[in-house]
């Protein structure tokens, strides 16, 4: 096991959400340097620090998640992905904000809030349907960029501080959302009780993220790294937000990232019904066995299998004298190259 620097990674041995000491490691991945970061031949020397790569399950809440925890200021110091590069994502945020728009049934111009939001290409297409918008984004570089798109963002991650000065400064807003970034809090409840302090009465939060027991149908591994704390499932979602005093009602199945779920919450207050999309999901993971360790356990045994298979076929196209080209590279690229070897 490479060095490990004590202050860059920290270990848990008790959930995060419920705090109990059954935590079962279910997946052991190859340890891996910070997912993002590329670098040429002459700097390779910085991607030498690699950290452990395990995925763990709580058998009392079936919360699962990563054990060892890499300090957010190693992921998020040099972040660079914006997200008006991924292609068809525009499109995809403005089909969004219309289905939110009419599932809240709310008017111009209400107050949005997008937290961890990036270059603001999400709050845009709210923008331009006549919403008042708010990013919140940990980058400084990214936030810049937002805010000189007339995107307006605080440069800052979502404290009890900041939840404070958007209700100051703007009052409590009708939605909130959080795309492909619950998944990176390391207090998740804390993060979610400040979103319940944001949210009006009859407001919305939209949680928009990977949802692992569709990606494992298709073998899909490399989901998993540093930056991903967590690994929802709509149970798991469902209990978490109740501890928050909010309250899961309704959960749609997406094809992005090989698997996605949208899951809508609004305050225990709240008058909307709670639509059967929610116990569907929740009895499917139960015939699943998606709480269960066997279930990883042979989720990883398949893997093994996949990389001996391609391990042998690289090797091959290589004893033929063929060159391979790799195009692209995105954070799950680490996962792979490093769990493959």
């Amino acid at each position: 096991m490479p060095h490990i620097n004590n202050l860059a990674i920290r270990l848990d041995k008790n959930c995060r959400l419920c705090n109990s000491e059954k935590i079962k490691q279910v997946l052991k991945l190859k340890p891996t340097p910070p997912e993002d970061l590329f670098l040429p031949k002459s700097k390779l020397e910085l991607s030498s620090e690699k950290y452990p790569l395990i995925l763990a399950l709580c058998e009392h809440c079936g919360y699962t998640h990563l054990s060892h925890i890499l300090n957010p200021a190693i992921s998020y110091s040099n972040y660079v992905y914006e997200t008006k590069v991924t292609v068809g994502l525009s499109k995809h945020y403005k089909e969004y904000a219309a289905d939110i728009i009419s599932f809240a049934g709310i008017t111009r111009p209400s107050f949005v809030v997008d937290l961890g939001s990036n270059d603001g290409t999400m709050l845009k297409a709210f923008k331009y349907l006549g919403m008042s918008v708010l990013g919140v984004e940990p980058s400084k570089k990214i936030a810049d960029i937002a805010n000189h798109n007339d995107v307006e963002t605080f440069n800052d991650y979502f404290t009890t501080t900041v939840a404070d000065r958007i209700i100051k400064e703007y009052g409590k807003a009708t939605v909130i959302t959080a795309n492909y970034m619950y998944a990176n809090i390391d207090d998740v409840i804390g993060f979610s009780k400040n979103v319940k302090k944001i949210l009006d009465d009859g407001g919305l939060f939209v949680i928009q993220t990977g949802y692992h027991p569709e990606q494992m149908k298709i073998n899909m591994f490399d989901y998993i790294y540093h930056e991903h704390f967590s690994y929802f499932t709509v149970k798991v979602l469902s209990e978490l937000l109740s501890k928050c005093e909010m309250e899961l009602i309704h959960v749609s199945l997406h094809p992005s990232k090989g698997g996605s779920i949208r899951a809508i919450a609004q305050q225990k207050s709240g008058k909307r019904a709670v639509h059967e999309s929610v116990k569907f999901f929740i009895d499917a993971e139960k015939r699943a066995a998606i709480h269960k360790p066997e279930t990883y356990i042979r989720f990883g045994n398949e893997i093994d299998l996949r990389k001996s298979e391609l391990v042998g076929l690289i090797k091959q196209i290589h004893a033929d004298g063929h060159i391979i080209v790799g195009y692209g590279a995105s954070h799950s690229t680490t996962t792979l190259i490093h769990h493959f070897e």
